[in-house]
């Protein structure tokens, strides 16, 4: 064993980290002060041109001065300042560089003998021959013309300079990199071949656990760093075999659970086959046998689309098949992780025989239907009675007229909750049936709208329609869905406060139309939104008792959506508002609609 491996793993590191920041720092230092030089000298050879070029303009506005003779005194005066201000500032900008020292000087001495030449005589009223001031204006400005030229070449030279001592930098950095790369590589394939022995056993022993050996250990030994790799290594493998161990009997156990259970279970993978399926499950459904598809067993059963919803896990409840005496309840839940994870996702299938319970719930509801109308005959006896006796109400005295008002009012209540009684019951026997026809959406929702207008504007409250334009149609029965619409805005209407507001909106959604009731009211507390559809299910108690109603409405009103192969949600967050949402299938367009409809576009 060897325990300073680790120190010298440390001090390789540093030492090669030292060298290589050394050589990169001075390298990089370097290339920048050459950079910093080169942009110095390139700024002032430019600040040189440029004061060159100003004293080429100041000779130009002498001469120009000159054009007017004698008058021109005073502006000429003027233009000989500016000219010796300029030549100022290009012997300061100058100063330090003999050769730009020397044109510059070279440059004023010429300017001066222009101007006892030519200048001072022309000011003086005797211009000189036009030979003359142009031999002395040559001189002037060839001088100039020089100091400009020798500013752009010396720039040349320094590109030059620099590229070179660049190139020479950056040579010597590399080889010192270099350098250091390669004591580093010597360096580590020491040390690393140190480690290869216990390293490769180490190797062996995993692929061999891979390979399904877990009894596969290592010989601890060698450095310190990979003798402690090989003791982790073993206790993994300890574990490994005793989680293993653990999976094993798990597995036996839930095998014999789910051999032994009374209920079906079938998994199937994401493109529905079925993988496996429990004795219960293939004496309740025969034809979901593994390797065969789920959708063939129970395509012709169940819808296509609430099908698919369940496959794809979000159908929540569970689906009856079968008639009789044989009544299968089917729930489905996904399996494997969330979408977009990679992972291959499927579903797990639980089969119930319900008959019996289906027999009980039925003989329930042929009592609640014979009951129910058994009760509505005398109670619509009794309504009528009361009822004329409220047309007789000058007759009664006040305590009479009460009465009469007292029952009127609680016999209504009574023939309501025996007719939402009975059309739950129609409902669970089968025996609810609707009358669809194709309509179109917004005169469905703006006559359900038109209804309740006048009941919340006295609680002034504002109901708003958006319906998304170029809806398609949908194939229900008007009056049940507006029946559905009209309980949730009346809903709405009673537990929010006056003033509030309501918004109706209908939109497409994929394949569906989805009409949302929304409101800013109190909101529905969360424990009571996953019972929200529950029969007798009422909200917040004050707010009951002072809305009154049976429970039963949105009871009855899921029934409704999902007899038109619908499906109806609720979310709501108190203090914020609740939203109710319907999804109905759109009416799918004909193939001769669609050809008509590209023939409409091309055209």
């Amino acid at each position: 064993m060897n325990p300073s491996l680790a120190n010298r793993l440390r001090i390789g590191f540093a030492i090669t980290f030292a060298l290589l920041a050394g050589v990169t720092v001075i390298g990089v230092g370097r290339l920048f002060q050459l950079r910093q030089d080169f942009e110095d000298d390139t700024t002032r050879s430019f600040q040189v041109e440029i004061a060159g070029e100003h004293l080429r303009q100041a000779f130009l506005v002498e001469q120009t001065t000159l054009r007017d003779g004698p008058r021109a005194r005073g502006t000429y005066r003027r233009a000989v300042s500016s000219a010796n201000r300029a030549a100022a500032d290009a012997r300061a900008l100058a100063s330090g560089d003999e050769g730009a020292e020397g044109l510059v000087q070279r440059r004023i001495v010429a300017e001066r003998r222009w101007r006892r030449a030519i200048a001072r005589p022309t000011i003086a009223g005797r211009s000189p021959p036009p030979t003359r001031q142009a031999r002395f204006a040559d001189r002037v400005i060839r001088t100039g013309d020089d100091l400009i030229g020798r500013e752009i070449t010396h720039r040349e030279a320094l590109r030059d300079d620099v590229a070179g001592d660049t190139r020479m930098t950056a040579l010597l950095v590399g080889v010192g990199l270099i350098s250091g790369l390669i004591a580093a590589v010597l360096l580590f394939s020491g040390l690393i071949a140190s480690m290869r022995r216990p390293l490769e056993r180490l190797v062996g022993a995993a692929g061999s656990l891979a390979d399904g050996d877990l009894r596969a250990r290592v010989s601890v030994g060698g450095p310190a760093e990979t003798a402690t790799l090989g003791t982790a290594f073993n206790e993994m493998a300890d574990q490994l075999q005793s989680a293993y161990r653990r999976v094993e009997e798990s597995r036996e156990r839930l095998a014999i659970t789910l051999e032994s259970l009374s209920d079906g279970v079938i998994t199937v993978d994401q493109t529905g086959v079925v993988s496996d399926a429990n004795p219960a499950a293939r004496r309740l459904l025969p034809e979901a046998s593994p390797g065969t598809q789920v959708r063939g067993a129970l395509s012709g059963p169940i819808p296509a689309r609430q099908l698919e919803r369940m496959l794809a896990g979000r159908e929540q409840e569970e689906i009856h098949i079968g008639e009789g005496n044989a009544i299968l309840a089917i729930t489905a839940s996904t399996l494997g992780g969330e979408e977009g994870e990679g992972q291959e996702r499927g579903a797990v299938l639980s089969v119930r025989d319900i008959s019996e319970r289906a027999r009980l719930e039925h003989m329930k509801d042929e009592f609640v239907l014979t009951a129910s109308h058994e009760l509505r005959s005398p109670l619509t006896s009794v309504q009528g009675f009361a009822e004329l006796l409220m047309l007789e109400r000058e007759k009664l005295d006040p305590k009479q007229a009460e009465t009469v008002e007292i029952i009127l009012d609680n016999t209504r209540h009574l023939v309501r909750l025996l007719n939402d009684l009975l059309d739950l019951a129609r409902s669970d026997a089968g025996r609810l049936t609707i009358s669809p026809v194709t309509i179109d959406v917004p005169p469905l929702i703006e006559d359900s709208v038109r209804t309740m207008r006048a009941q919340t504007t006295m609680r002034h409250q504002t109901l708003e329609t958006e319906i998304e334009p170029d809806l398609p149609q949908i194939n229900v029965e008007p009056d049940r869905i507006r029946q559905v619409l009209v309980n949730l805005l009346s809903n709405a209407r009673d537990y929010c406060q006056d003033g509030a507001t309501i918004r109706v909106t209908a939109a497409r959604v994929d394949d569906d139309v989805e009409i949302a009731v929304a409101d800013d009211g109190p909101g529905i507390p969360k424990a009571q939104v996953e019972h929200i559809f529950e029969r007798f299910t009422r909200g917040d108690a004050g707010l009951t008792q002072r809305v009154g109603g049976t429970g039963l409405g949105l009871a009855i009103s899921k029934s409704l959506v999902e007899l038109h192969g619908g499906s109806i949600h609720l979310s709501s967050t108190e203090g914020v508002g609740s939203t109710f949402r319907i999804v109905l299938p759109a009416l799918q367009p004909t193939a001769e609609e669609v050809d008509a409809t590209r023939v409409m576009e091309s055209s």
